[in-house]
């Protein structure tokens, strides 16, 4: 899989893949392009300049500022920024797991997992993976 490792540890890692990001891209190229080719548009300049880059920096914290392992112990979300911290979920908690994706996303081949705590704690969320039920089924089979 394409932005999907199995590290020296064993664990299973995944992060979202580009692919995810198209409607971002199109946003920004509105932004960034559109009131430059149509003043009319409405919007100055600086402004879809710094919509533009919002956009961006959204998109960089959201593909390279997460990271999804699947480990010996359960399910985990990592973030870097600002501060690393981690969401996870046991193995003897995890419940459902959830393939989410709209007609874009299936259209891209990605998608989102949600997975379902049965202890009652939050759900545990995965944004934008490729090929999406694959990486279910992987995380079945690893299932203990």
């Amino acid at each position: 899989m394409d932005s999907n490792d199995i590290s020296t540890s064993g664990d299973l890692v995944f992060k979202p893949s580009a692919r995810a990001f198209f409607v971002h891209y199109v946003a920004m190229f509105l932004v960034f392009v559109g009131p430059r080719l149509n003043p009319a548009v409405g919007l100055p300049v600086w402004l879809g300049t710094v919509l533009g880059l919002i956009v961006l920096a959204a998109v960089i914290y959201q593909k390279y500022g997460q990271e999804y392992r699947v480990t010996s112990m359960g399910v985990v979300r990592s973030w870097r920024w600002p501060s690393p911290r981690k969401q996870e979920i046991a193995w003897e908690n995890l419940g459902e797991i959830l393939v989410l994706r709209g007609l874009t996303q299936t259209i891209l081949q990605v998608g989102n997992l949600a997975f379902r705590d049965k202890a009652g704690g939050s759900e545990l969320f995965w944004y934008g993976l490729l090929n999406p039920k694959d990486v279910k089924d992987l995380i079945e089979r690893k299932r203990p």
